[in-house]
Order: structure tokens, then sequence, then C-alpha cells
């Protein structure tokens, strides 16, 4: 059984995060979280858990699914402010951030990944955008993977 605690903390730094998210980052196939309800500092909707002072953010929500997708490569994480949702540390000490865009924020987004100073440094960056768009607007010289939610597909690496 997990740490009450550790999750509870985890989702007041991030917010939320889906049943299947918190399985897989606490290696707890079978847990469903149900002791984490307890105390009104956490609460369920469908199968996200939400911290009482957060509401869901789809965008960090994609972040997850990223990181995830990196679970054994990674030594810590922690959550950033928008547009990086989260940066980790990988174990060949690269430092990674993950940004996350809507319809609503990609062009602005695309701006501040190509002025190159709007960002703290990071060795290697995964974009996340609604589709394939602004593949060809991103000048940047940082290494990056681009890719689209919600399938996670992606389109270009660098």
């Amino acid at each position: 059984m997990v740490d009450k605690l550790k999750v509870i903390n985890f989702l007041q730094d991030f917010g939320c995060a889906r049943l299947d998210q918190l399985q897989k980052l606490y290696n707890a196939e079978d847990d469903n979280f149900k002791n984490i309800l307890s105390g009104n500092i956490v609460s369920k909707k469908g199968e996200i858990f939400v911290h009482n002072t957060k509401k869901i953010n789809e965008k960090m929500l994609i972040a997850l699914d990223i990181l995830i997708k990196y679970k054994g490569r990674f030594v810590k994480f922690y959550q950033g402010y928008e547009p990086i949702f989260i940066t980790f540390l990988s174990k060949d000490n690269l430092l990674y951030h993950i940004i996350v865009a809507d319809e609503e924020n990609e062009k602005g987004i695309v701006k501040l990944i190509n002025s190159s100073q709007s960002f703290p440094k990071a060795d290697r960056l995964i974009f996340a955008f609604p589709d394939e768009s602004e593949l060809m607007n991103i000048n940047c010289e940082t290494p990056f993977i681009y890719t689209t939610y919600p399938e996670l597909e992606v389109i270009n690496t660098e």
C-alpha cells in the first residue's frame, strides 16, 4: 500500500491526476487510492483525483501522461509553472521540460519557445500540442520532441 501522505502531497503540488497515472507513478496497479479521500483534502471526479485547493487541469494530465512514458528513466521530477508543467532529471543527468499548449495559447507558446531567453535552461524539451500545425513554426536551439495529444504521437524528434 502506498503512503497516503506521499500521494496527498503529490496532488497538492500537481493539483490533479487520474487513477491510472497514480497507479503507474507509485507502482500500485491494484490500489484504488480510496484511502486518500478521507479528511476532505482530496476529492474524486470520475477517474480524476483533485486536491481540494485545486481544480482539474487538462494540460497537467497531459504532462503527467508524458512523464509516465519516461518512468524508469527519471531520477526526480517537480511541477513547473505554465507553460512548463513538469521538469524532470533523467538518469543520464539531463534536465527535461514538459511544455503543454492548447488551441488558445499555442501561438504564444511558440513565440516563447522561439525566444530562448523565456524559459529556464533545459537539456531537452518535450512539447505537447493539440495537432502538428505549429511544428514548422518552432525555431528552437534546444533538442526537442514534438508530440500531439491525446494520443501522444511523436511527430518530430531533434
